[in-house]
């Protein structure tokens, strides 16, 4: 199967302009995958996969004759260019700003009270 990319691109471009699909992205997506990189959980790879669920949702809100009235079933490689594209631009506008918790813990007060 070849990847058609006016149709992908029709996609994406619908996802970035609607913008109750953008308040899906920033507040489900981003919050989970901002999470995962806090406790140096994050993988580049499974953001892709979680970003591919993400069509899914797009693809019910462009079906809706009040929005686009168009299915647009993306085939598995079409899919897959879709959630390389959102995870990337996760990780280039919010994500690979946050730096991960540091693992070393600190000394309790109780602790610093008996050493003195």
């Amino acid at each position: 199967m070849s990847v058609d990319k006016i149709k992908l691109r029709e996609v994406i471009l619908f996802t970035d302009n609607d913008y109750k699909l953008y308040e899906i992205l920033t507040t489900t997506y981003l919050d989970n995958l901002k999470k995962k990189r806090l406790k140096g959980q994050y993988d580049k790879k499974k953001s892709y996969k979680l970003m591919e669920y993400y069509y899914n949702i797009a693809r019910t809100e462009m079906k809706k004759p009040s929005k686009y009235g168009f299915d647009p079933k993306l085939n598995v490689e079409e899919r897959k260019e879709f959630g390389k594209y959102y995870g990337d631009y996760l990780w280039d506008e919010y994500i690979k700003k946050i730096k991960k918790k540091s693992d070393k813990k600190g000394i309790s007060k109780s602790k610093r009270k008996l050493k003195k």
